[in-house]
């Protein structure tokens, strides 16, 4: 990881314009029909990875990295081009990596996934066959990831700026220490709900984060008296927390003599950032809160996701039958003529050879042949070649020709690629 923020590539390369983000969002939009539907759906999958994550027991960093890489590549492509139900275990898998919690079992990480779709979004999937991509689709998917982000894997996130401001601010806090950074942390999580850590570095965020927190403590002085009871009653319950009790000592805990509003605003005006930017992030937590509130997952997402936003044609599971058929299908998404031309030249080449010969077809050039000799051949000439070599040659030819295609029967387009 790079050591600077200034010279990593979270901030060379992905620190992204609104203007340009939302270029590449139109076709979403136009689909969905308006930014407030675009940002239900994210919220919605903001969730299925953080569920994800939970139930593979992975640490929260690990999620924030999973979220942030889900946010790019939706940032620069649609909806329509990796079906986000198989980009989210992918995002989770490649953090997982690159945050060096150890590699998440594919196997676990598919059980996870299906556990959870089965308990939580099963009405999602009315096909009847629940969660229906596997391991290989989520290697397959982080590749594709890799690609569209150039292996720009590096993210810095707001909590250790946080927790540096924190202590700055803890001299002066006392008792509002511990809420405020506890408040603050909260703040960070939800913050990858939004569209902040696409346009913001992570310190403006912790400060944006900081000062919300500031205001909400200050609104509500009942947080510091459950956390000063909480941290006390052990005491409390001691013969000297009694006695401590009737001189008085703790009499006047719960009473503040600090006003958070007044240090966090006089801590604030020293500091050599633009607060404009700050209350960015202040009115874009806001703007989320107001979303979530009126937001009901149940009613309005499966008319978005099975209506309004494309998916892709669910197969059955696969089965045996499935890899033992000649058909299969280019995961990648792309059009099935190189695949046509490969076996076209395939069948060409069984033709051409019988009985251990093969014949080189008049009207082209003078083509090698693969006699021991080394000796070229002529136009339209046939050249008698032993049958472990015909069929040496026919499978290099073959092979060289064919893309490598996904095991699927039954010549379906893919589940994850549209």
């Amino acid at each position: 990881m790079a050591r600077s923020f200034w010279r990593s590539s979270n901030y060379l390369e992905w620190l992204l314009d609104r203007q340009d983000v939302m270029i590449h969002r139109a076709n979403d939009l136009k689909i969905l029909g308006s930014e407030e539907e675009y940002q239900k759906v994210m919220l919605f999958f903001t969730d299925v990875i953080q569920a994800f994550g939970k139930s593979v027991e992975v640490r929260q960093q690990v999620i924030a990295t999973a979220l942030v890489y889900f946010k790019r590549f939706y940032s620069r492509n649609s909806f329509k081009t990796i079906d986000p139900w198989l980009m989210a275990p992918s995002c989770l898998f490649l953090a997982s990596k690159v945050e060096e919690f150890g590699v998440v079992s594919q196997k676990n990480l598919m059980t996870s996934c299906r556990n959870v779709v089965h308990s939580h979004y099963l009405i999602y999937f009315p096909d009847g066959y629940g969660y229906p991509y596997r391991a290989q689709d989520v290697l397959e998917c982080e590749f594709i990831l890799l690609e569209a982000m150039d292996c720009s894997l590096v993210v810095f996130h707001p909590y250790r700026p946080l927790v540096q401001f924190c202590d700055e601010l803890r001299p002066q806090m006392h008792e509002y220490a511990d809420v405020l950074l506890e408040r603050a942390w909260w703040l960070v999580n939800d913050s990858f709900r939004t569209d902040v850590c696409l346009h913001y570095p992570p310190y403006i965020i912790a400060l944006g984060c900081l000062q919300l927190a500031v205001v909400i403590i200050s609104s509500n002085p009942d947080l510091l008296i459950g956390s000063v009871n909480i941290s006390s009653s052990s005491f409390m319950n001691s013969s000297l927390s009694i006695s401590s009790n009737k001189h008085g000592y703790f009499g006047h805990q719960t009473q503040s003599t600090v006003n958070p509003s007044l240090v966090a605003d006089r801590w604030f005006s020293e500091l050599n950032v633009d607060m404009e930017r700050v209350l960015e992030i202040s009115r874009h937590l806001l703007s989320l809160y107001d979303l979530w509130r009126r937001f009901d997952e149940l009613a309005e997402m499966p008319n978005i996701l099975l209506k309004k936003l494309p998916r892709p044609v669910i197969q059955s599971p696969h089965t045996s039958q499935n890899y033992q058929s000649g058909n299969s299908v280019n995961p990648t998404g792309c059009n099935s003529t190189s695949a046509t031309q490969s076996s076209n030249l395939s069948s060409g080449t069984q033709q051409q050879t019988h009985g251990g010969s093969m014949v080189v077809p008049s009207g082209t050039g003078a083509v090698g042949t693969g006699s021991s000799s080394g000796a070229t051949g002529t136009v339209g000439s046939i050249h008698n070649m032993p049958d472990h070599q015909t069929q040496q040659q026919q499978r290099s030819m073959t092979s060289s020709s064919q893309p490598r295609m996904h095991p699927q029967g039954g010549g379906m387009q893919h589940m994850g690629v549209r």
